[in-house]
């Protein structure tokens, strides 16, 4: 080159990185994962790129220390009393921190996810997702630009809040053995759900080493009293000693259903639900099931979050938080 003469060769992450004075991985972080460098860190990095003529056109003009005190929390299905005991907590714990909270109703819908959080994306925090139906790429890939919690799925990579199905089903099945059950009918949840998938294992899982018991799957219409009713006209077509539903919802569906055709509940069959949400105890049979502390889940997933958001330079340098909170079998009149 003369002199004289202005180089034209492309500016580069490593140019940046030397004049920032710090590593390319965290320019890079810097870019594509607004929030999770420290405020002073990427000041300096966006100072740096500027000076330098990174690709000026993507370099962040607003100020990287800007919060909004905004959480999104997008729920699988506002209707589900499961998961408004989830959004409760999470409301509750966001005032604390002084934090409001912006509720998408995805309608069991990925693409509904998908196309809410991108429209979302300038304007809050961090996201919370309550029964996602959305693929583990496109949550690690959100996970990559703003701070993200799972309630009730486990990503790789993400953090997440979960309930211990394992051992409240373990105990579920232990007891319809000693009851002299024989075979189990899971009434499954939607195909896209994590928790169905994980709850289906745990009981096969368990009936495997216990000998004693075998269990089925059986594919519910969908995750409601509706879906219940329609299951069970499924179940009887290859009936088993006891059913054990994907939530209250189906497990109160199928025993509707069950007793309109004359069938006696647990006589004729037994019938365990998973959540334990408020009115399972109200029905006729009060219903056996799996409980679960869906406010406290909402309440540690929302704090979890805020520490991402408040302390991005803590948490980058740690793995994904994974939290799991204990359940507890109660055993009614149904089974």
């Amino acid at each position: 080159m003369g002199v004289g003469e202005e180089s034209t060769a492309p500016v580069t992450i490593s140019d940046v990185a030397r004049a920032a004075g710090v590593a390319p991985s965290t320019v890079s972080r810097a870019f594509s994962r607004p929030g999770r460098v420290s405020v002073k860190t990427s000041e300096r990095i966006f100072q740096a790129a500027r000076k330098l003529g990174y690709r000026q056109d993507e370099v962040p003009r607003v100020s990287t220390s800007r919060t909004y005190h905004l959480v999104a929390v997008c729920v699988a299905d506002v209707m589900n009393p499961v998961f408004g005991a989830t959004v409760k907590g999470i409301f509750a714990g966001a005032r604390k921190r002084g934090y409001m909270v912006v509720l998408i109703d995805s309608n069991e819908s990925s693409e509904i996810e998908s196309e809410t959080t991108k429209r979302s994306l300038a304007t809050v925090d961090g996201f919370i997702f309550v029964g996602s139906r959305m693929s583990d790429a496109g949550l690690r890939h959100l996970a990559g630009i703003k701070p993200v919690m799972t309630v009730n799925r486990k990503v790789p990579g993400v953090s997440s809040v979960t309930p211990a199905s394992d051992e409240g089903l373990g105990d579920a099945l232990t007891h319809l053995v000693s009851e002299g059950r024989s075979t189990v009918t899971y009434l499954a949840g939607p195909t896209a759900s994590w928790q169905s998938g994980v709850r289906w294992r745990s009981l096969l899982e368990r009936a495997r080493r216990d000998g004693k018991v075998t269990v089925h799957q059986l594919a519910c219409p969908t995750p409601t009293i509706r879906g219940g009713i329609e299951a069970f006209d499924m179940w009887r077509a290859h009936p088993t000693s006891a059913v054990i539903a994907y939530n209250d919802l189906i497990a109160i569906g199928f025993m509707r259903r069950a007793m309109a055709c004359g069938l006696r509940i647990p006589n004729g069959v037994a019938v365990i639900g998973f959540d334990d949400i408020p009115f399972s105890a109200l029905v006729s049979p009060a219903l056996s099931t799996v409980r679960v502390n869906q406010f406290q889940m909402g309440v540690v997933a929302v704090n979890r979050l805020l520490d991402m958001v408040e302390k991005p330079s803590h948490h980058e340098r740690q793995a994904p938080s994974e939290d799991v909170v204990p359940v507890s079998f109660m055993v009614r009149e149904s089974g």
